[in-house]
């Protein structure tokens, strides 16, 4: 569903044949041990093709069903964007500096979404989209007008301070579950999700 909403639409074709990868032991791979890639370990047949797109069909509906068919969200890229455009980042020719805090916002929304802190679930996107062009701003060095500018936006000092700590600490997270993950692959089904889980529950209580 979310292929199908993107700016990019992906086709049921695409989508089986990334998870034909990421199943496949080219993609189980460490990463700091590249290894030559062999087609053959992913190739999706039609009959597969199939049987994956009817599966992916199923859990569509039982996700629509589960949400009441309510899919109207309201995402902080958007509205960051929009935001921009008030402060007066994108003129009437782009420059360079502007498409560099554009494209850094929305660097800092999409790593946000791998936060540990579940940042999209407890705080509103006006917020979110704030914090990320704070931090955007003052990477690329593009001052914004007003002091208190987010003040504008209806969003608190404080509010921006903790999403402010809490995006840029994404990257660290980031890494060190990168780490973990060198030596085993990662679950990526029901199967592997239980062994995960049991391991965990064995690990917390030693």
């Amino acid at each position: 569903m979310t292929a199908k909403l993107s700016a990019e639409p992906q086709t049921f074709r695409s989508v089986c044949n990334v998870y034909a990868y990421l199943t496949s032991d080219n993609a189980r791979k460490s990463f700091d041990k590249p290894a030559p890639c062999d087609p053959a370990s992913y190739y999706l047949s039609e009959g597969a093709y199939h049987s994956a797109r009817a599966i992916l069909l199923q859990m569509e509906c039982i996700i629509l069903r589960t949400l009441s068919f309510d899919v109207k969200i309201v995402t902080p890229h958007h509205l960051a964007m929009t935001y921009l455009q008030t402060l007066g980042v994108f003129q009437s020719e782009p420059s360079s500096k502007s498409r560099a805090v554009a494209a850094r916002t929305l660097a800092h929304l999409n790593l946000a979404l791998f936060s540990p802190q579940l940042l999209y679930v407890t705080n509103q996107p006006i917020a979110l989209a704030v914090a990320a062009i704070y931090l955007a701003s003052r990477e690329v060095g593009v001052k914004l007008p007003g002091n208190e500018w987010w003040e504008v936006f209806d969003v608190e000092r404080e509010d921006l301070g903790f999403l402010v700590v809490a995006m840029t600490s994404c990257e660290a997270w980031i890494r060190a579950e990168k780490e973990k993950w060198l030596d085993r692959p990662c679950p990526l089904d029901i199967g592997e999700l239980e062994v995960e889980l049991k391991r965990r529950g064995q690990d917390s209580d030693a």
